[in-house]
């Protein structure tokens, strides 16, 4: 054990940013018309723990205990031992307020249902929750429409409708909206699916991930040569996919009968090493084995599970919503650090359940049908951050068989404790409406209050506020570049390890500097190895532990896991290959993988390619005496600014910026733009012109964004990388090459943990 540790974090240093409160700020406390903060984090928790006890006296619970209850919501919330998913944060007390996170919408073959569903997507993306769609119910690209005598354009071009509509929706003050887009490899359209993201530039609002049957996987194991089958979903009939198809454009007319003989055709194989093909060059798509989720499905009497939330961790039946919670558990490490106070953890999920339980109740739900579903069956998902944070008290490496058999016990406890807290709401309110022909009724003669308990979200907002590790992730870094409050950026620890390191005495400014360069802790001179092993981050963890640990938990977890396994650059294919398959085996419902920079290496590839074909002479082309162009208009600090882009036949050539003042700000502004225009002509990719300029901050449009809801950029350099964006959008101007991805409320790059994208720098993530 590392006696040193102390289980209290350590106070951010003065003068310093506080994260926790940066991310509360932006994201959860209360704000007047004018954007200015109105309450403090107390009142907030006071504001939802309130909001949350009221609920009680639906059930004759008296006033006095009601008073109990909020205060021991609030003490759970206010001391960082337990907090629930952040719309419940944002919205509780407020009119209409949603509070659950996941939802999944129907997506069916009618495109009155289709644009039903872009309407419910823009309620709940609107209210600050989160949308999964399964697309296979869609008849394939190409197939007959009675009704208009025509033929569909396929479920790739109605996605794309839903992914507009979130790309349109800003979530008030909080974050941009989140889905999950899921297919079943036997779609007809698999193929356009799996490649959708190829490019890194379509659907960025959107995880993917296959749904992959048990069948297919006793395929790929028996029969891999055999011919990959994909069903029409309207008439049933069964295809092969001939291989000589456009991957991108194929039509269901394009397939051959699978009773017609055979053609060269896609093999169970093929399609195999195409999604992990994909999965390894930019991380997507994840896979669901769907088969896994459905086997315990708790209501399989209301019909299939079809898709998940957008991190991949609760999957729902049609329309269903579930409001996640999360312990931070290592607020209940002994002071000795020798175990778990499993006593005062037990209480802890009694009360957890108890909350979750009266969201339900407190929720303003956006349609009928999700009401009466998600009130039907009262799922609940409960689960746990800080587990990291846990076995670096406790001395214990994250890749070890003591960290797979502590989170066995840990979610084994978890579990048993939430369903006896929900046995003994039952008791007290009813059962969930649809208990009986659920598994509780038919195989478990439990009475439940709640169909479901237990979920492992990636916490990715709530584990910034509690300052622990996210969900059952492994740190990510040792060392974090940050922004004090008067704009200096400086190094900060991971708490733990500044504690430790400082009383110990290694702690130096040589240590910062090379665990900043990215200077393995293990291999500092004067790191005492124990405290090195404990303190291992995602790429230090084998891609085989990431998975152990995963199906660890998944043993005794209700739902499902949000868990992402890292891999270095320079992993393969075969290595991706291994860890989805090495995932199956270990009965796990679900994986993701991201491989170090896979989502950014296409922007060096394009800057060398542009090196290369200069010959060693980089110099602008002249300029056309004909340009095509466009102009966009945005609020600033200082005034209004113009952005003119302009192209010639070879592309984006040129940017003129109008500020319509004088002085030193539009001077700067005009030397960006002469700048930047001699680099387009010169033929550097637009960009990395966008990633160098989109983030930078200037001091007036910080202050304005504030206060007019109308700027919603953070300096003229950011405003000319967003109508540099726009035209790249449009199609014609530029390579299809992506945007390295950027923090979008610091400009700073993001990274991937549990399929979010989160912000090291400001702490931002566009998870719950």
């Amino acid at each position: 054990m590392i006696e040193s540790v102390k289980r209290n974090r350590p106070e951010p240093e003065t003068g310093r940013q506080d994260i926790s409160s940066e991310v509360l700020k932006r994201r959860c406390l209360l704000k007047d018309r004018e954007g200015h903060v109105i309450e403090t984090p107390e009142q907030m928790y006071m504001r939802v723990a309130k909001t949350i006890a009221e609920v009680e006296s639906r059930y004759g619970v008296a006033q006095q205990m009601i008073k109990l209850l909020c205060e021991i919501f609030y003490k759970l919330m206010v001391n960082g031992k337990f907090l629930p998913n952040s719309p419940t944060l944002m919205n509780a007390g407020q009119k209409e307020g949603l509070l659950s996170a996941c939802f999944v919408l129907p997506v069916n073959d009618s495109i009155i249902e289709i644009f039903e569903a872009v309407r419910n997507t823009a309620l709940i993306q609107k209210a600050g929750g989160g949308t999964g769609f399964a697309f296979d119910k869609l008849r394939p690209t190409g197939d007959i429409v009675a009704s208009s005598g025509g033929t569909t354009s396929g479920p790739i071009s109605f996605w794309r409708v839903i992914a507009e509509t979130t790309n349109a929706i800003q979530q008030g003050a909080h974050r941009r909206g989140a889905n999950m887009g899921m297919m079943d490899v036997r779609h007809p359209d698999i193929l356009k699916f799996v490649h959708a993201k190829q490019d890194q530039t379509s659907f960025n609002n959107f995880n993917i991930s296959v749904k992959i049957p048990g069948s297919f996987m006793d395929a790929l194991r028996e029969t891999p040569d055999a011919p990959h089958v994909v069903t029409n979903p309207r008439t049933q009939q069964r295809y092969v996919i001939p291989k000589t198809v456009d991957l991108h454009t194929y039509r269901i007319q394009d397939l051959e009968p699978f009773d017609e003989g055979r053609v060269d055709c896609y093999t169970t194989l093929d399609i195999w090493n195409m999604v992990v093909t994909n999965a390894h060059a930019t991380g997507e798509p994840g896979v669901c084995y769907i088969d896994r989720v459905n086997e315990v499905n708790p209501t399989p009497a209301l019909g299939s599970i079809n898709a998940t939330n957008p991190c991949g961790e609760q999957p729902l039946l049609d329309f269903e919503a579930c409001n996640l919670g999360s312990l931070n558990v290592s607020k209940f490490v002994l002071p000795d650090n020798s175990d778990l106070d499993w006593e005062d953890l037990g209480q802890a999920i009694d009360f957890a359940v108890r909350f979750l339980d009266d969201v339900i109740d407190a929720n303003h739900w956006p349609t009928p049908e999700i009401r009466d579903i998600s009130l039907g069956n009262r799922k609940v998902g409960l689960g746990v951050m800080g587990f990291a944070d846990t076995l670096i008290l406790l001395g214990i490496r994250y890749d070890s068989d003591e960290a797979v058999d502590f989170a066995k016990r840990l979610s084994r406890f978890i579990q048993d404790k939430a369903h006896q807290a929900s046995r003994k709401l039952a008791q007290q309110r009813g059962c969930f409406p649809n208990w009986q022909g659920s598994v509780w009724d038919a195989e478990h003669h439990a009475p439940m209050r709640n169909a479901a308990c237990t979920t492992i979200a990636p916490t990715g907002s709530i584990s910034t506020i509690a300052k622990c590790s996210s969900g059952i992730e492994p740190i990510f870094k040792q060392a974090y570049k940050r922004r004090a409050l008067d704009g200096a950026e400086f190094i900060q620890l991971h708490p733990l390890l500044e504690r430790l390191g400082t009383k110990q005495g290694w702690l130096n400014e040589r240590t910062r500097a090379e665990l900043m360069s990215g200077v393995e802790l293990r291999k500092i001179q004067g790191v005492p190895q124990d405290i090195a092993e404990v303190f291992m981050t995602a790429h230090e963890v084998t891609p085989e532990w990431h998975i152990r640990i995963q199906a660890a938990f998944q043993t005794n977890i209700d739902n499902a896991v949000s868990k992402t396994v890292n891999l270095p650059a320079g992993a393969t294919v075969g290595d991706v290959d291994r860890i989805l398959k090495l995932a199956y085996e270990s009965a796990c419902k679900g994986v993701t993988v991201y491989r170090d920079n896979s989502r950014d290496n296409q922007v060096l590839s394009s800057v060398q390619a542009s090196k290369k074909s200069v010959g060693g002479k980089l110099g602008p082309r002249p300029r056309s005496k004909t340009t095509i162009g466009q102009t966009s208009k945005f609020r600033m600090g200082c005034g209004t600014l113009f952005v003119t882009v302009n192209r010639d036949d070879e592309g984006i050539c040129e940017v003129f910026a109008n500020l319509g003042k004088a002085g030193g700000c539009p001077s700067q502004t005009e030397a960006t733009c002469r700048a930047v225009s001699a680099a387009l002509r010169s033929g550097v990719d637009p960009r990395v012109m966008i990633d160098q300029l989109q983030g930078i901050r200037c001091m007036s449009t910080a202050v304005a964004r504030k206060s007019n809801k109308g700027v919603d950029v953070m300096s003229c350099p950011d405003a000319i990388a967003r109508a540099l964006e726009e035209t790249v959008g449009s199609g014609e101007a530029a390579h299809r090459t992506p945007l390295r991805r950027t923090c979008e409320e610091c400009g700073h790059p993001v990274r991937w943990e549990a399929n979010c994208e989160v912000c090291d720098f400001c702490g931002h993530s566009n998870c719950l």
